[in-house]
């Protein structure tokens, strides 16, 4: 071997494949929330280690040289090898039976986890899965489950966290609501209006964007903490609220108002507890999630 080539570190390695894989390291930031300083850096310290240009960087971001084209293969190789490695070792040096605590927002509880929940339930035999449904959820409070699903990147350094993906969000009413009080043109005539349920933190900005501060302060409202309770009293015609696009256009007694809003979109991070890799089945119940959920919030992008 050369010496003046080191063996890369998999952590860098791992860096380098998220922003192949993305494109550009503004976008690998993005789909990671690994720090844009920590991916350039390890960019940088792959390529001191080869002695080698893995990237030209161009106006449309970043393009694999031939030599870049080629370590991104091994890369490939490599990673999953390491993947099949861990779980190898997790499946026949631990037990995977147990409880595990799984908290996730009401809206994500009731319309994504349950089929994937099933699958999880069937492949891995001797779970005690609990699911808990919360209208807010953040492990940055130390809050008590081994798996958080929530719509916003933690605050702590120390958790374990990876971005899933984005929920889209439309704003809905009844026909009957509708015919009774009228279709809302705008943010502004929301003031006029009866509204379901509360508007997520992380979409506060983006409505006080559209000229909406008013209604976040709106009294006019029914509070219900309980996605499915409040996605019923919306279809009963008792108000206008928020749900998943894929839920709400799948509904014929809703109707789809407010798009000039555009999509609300809601990120999906993925959290668990800093010691999760030292707990096999919980490590293997974030694993499944991730690959599951990923799958399935692709298809909401459809």
């Amino acid at each position: 071997m050369n010496k003046n080539l080191k063996l890369p570190n998999l952590e860098h390695l791992r860096s380098f494949h998220h922003v192949c894989t993305s494109g550009s390291i503004g976008a690998a930031v993005k789909n990671t929330g690994v720090p844009r300083a920590t991916l350039s850096r390890h960019i940088a310290s792959i390529e001191a280690d080869l002695s080698s240009i893995l990237f030209t960087r161009g106006s449309e971001g970043f393009i694999l040289t031939q030599l870049g084209e080629t370590v991104f293969e091994y890369a490939n190789d490599i990673l999953k090898t390491a993947e099949n490695l861990s779980e190898a070792v997790i499946s026949k040096n631990s037990k995977l039976t147990g409880p595990i605590k799984i908290v996730a927002s009401s809206g994500i509880a009731t319309i994504i986890l349950p089929s994937i929940l099933a699958n999880i339930n069937f492949e891995i035999k001797g779970l005690q899965l609990e699911l808990v449904s919360a209208d807010s959820v953040s492990m940055d409070s130390k809050q008590d489950a081994d798996i958080a699903i929530q719509t916003y990147r933690p605050l702590r350094k120390d958790l374990i966290a990876s971005k899933l993906g984005e929920i889209n969000c439309g704003v809905y009413a009844s026909a009957k609501y509708l015919e009774k009080n009228g279709i809302p043109q705008s943010i502004q005539d929301l003031e006029n209006h009866c509204l379901i349920g509360t508007i997520p933190e992380t979409l506060k900005q983006k409505v006080k964007g559209f000229g909406g501060q008013a209604i976040l302060n709106h009294s006019n409202v029914i509070q219900c903490e309980n996605y499915p309770l409040s996605w019923q009293l919306v279809m009963a015609g008792c108000g206008i609220g928020m749900t998943h696009r894929l839920e709400g256009d799948a509904e014929p007694s809703v109707k789809l108002i407010l798009e000039e809003m555009g999509t609300l979109n809601l990120p999906v991070w993925l959290v668990a507890q800093p010691d999760l890799k030292k707990r096999a089945r919980i490590h293997m119940v974030y694993k499944a999630l991730a690959k599951q959920m990923r799958r399935k919030l692709k298809y909401y992008q459809k």
